[in-house]
């Protein structure tokens, strides 16, 4: 699969507009070469290798894979510890690690990660025009709170694996309105700051979707299909088989994880492993692949827009 530029793809997205999404959650940029960006990309490597090496050896023990059981695990503690303030422009950033785009080196927060990835869901749906939109893996529904308050007149419901995750997202919708520090950090203005409470957020798995046959118009993941190695083939059926025309994918697939320190790194914390030609197995023919834009040094991700193959 050809790549496309950011600028050039469907997301509607220039250059300057994605340099000033992430730029509040940048900590600090590099010069090559730098002992510090350095000295962290190298002890990173050494934690990456050792973990790498023990899943060579012993991944085929049940302790070693990525079952539904670690991923539950893992991310009710997610949910428990999340609040939706770390969101917030004025929060002190946390969760940095190396980030690199267009040759610059640079420190930052994934929380910016999800400022810019919203714009490029605002972009498609704007391209696509999409009546139902379903979020597979919606975590604690940040993406879809923002995105309702943006198209209110669309109907949006998430499904999400972990109780605690679903339990977040609907006493969020407990509030009468999307906080200002959420308005503030969603990447473009929000019409209607009171639609998120008409999100329908359900709980369930990737692998058994509760929608009819061809009945979403967009179905998309985001960092959700990276967690469901093991269910790969499932999740893919499932998705496709709800999908009405297309789904996005902004998932680590194996294109751009296909060698170096990121293919180590997915190896050893059992991540998706697909390429983007695999979709077409699942009846997703991709029509687009975007890379461009910031990515972390160990684990890299693209935006895949796929359209439904006529039967």
């Amino acid at each position: 699969m050809q790549f496309t530029g950011l600028a050039e793809s469907q997301f509607g997205i220039s250059s300057e507009e994605l340099e000033a999404i992430i730029a509040p959650f940048v900590t600090r940029t590099f010069a090559a070469g730098d002992p510090e960006w350095e000295t962290e990309i190298q002890q990173r490597k050494k934690k990456i290798l050792r973990k790498y090496l023990r899943q060579k050896m012993f991944g085929w023990l049940p302790s070693q894979q990525r079952s539904e059981q670690t991923i539950v695990t893992e991310y009710t503690k997610a949910w428990q510890e999340s609040e939706y303030l770390k969101y917030s422009l004025s929060q002190p950033l946390s969760r940095i690690s190396p980030w690199e785009w267009r040759g610059q080196r640079m420190f930052a927060s994934d929380i910016g990660a999800t400022r810019f990835r919203q714009r490029m869901l605002i972009g498609a749906i704007e391209h696509l025009c999409p009546k139902r939109v379903v979020e597979v893996g919606c975590g604690n529904g940040i993406n879809l709170l923002m995105l309702a308050c943006r198209f209110p007149d669309i109907e949006f419901t998430g499904i999400e694996l972990t109780k605690q995750g679903h339990q977040a997202a609907t006493r969020f919708q407990e509030l009468p309105e999307l906080p200002e520090e959420l308005q503030k950090y969603a990447p473009l203005s929000l019409p209607d700051p009171t639609a998120f409470k008409r999100i329908r957020f359900l709980q369930g798995t990737a692998a058994n979707l509760p929608f009819d046959n061809d009945s979403i118009d967009l179905v998309f993941t985001v960092l959700a299909i990276e967690q469901m190695e093991r269910i790969r083939a499932g999740a893919l059926t499932q998705i496709a088989r709800v999908a009405k025309r297309h789904t996005l994918m902004i998932e680590p697939f194996r294109d751009v994880n296909d060698s170096g320190w990121p293919r180590r790194n997915v190896v050893r914390r059992n991540y998706f492993q697909g390429r983007i030609d695999d979709l077409s197995d699942y009846g997703l023919e991709p029509q687009m692949a975007v890379k461009d834009f910031p990515q972390e040094v160990f684990l890299k991700v693209c935006a895949v827009l796929a359209e439904k193959r006529s039967s």
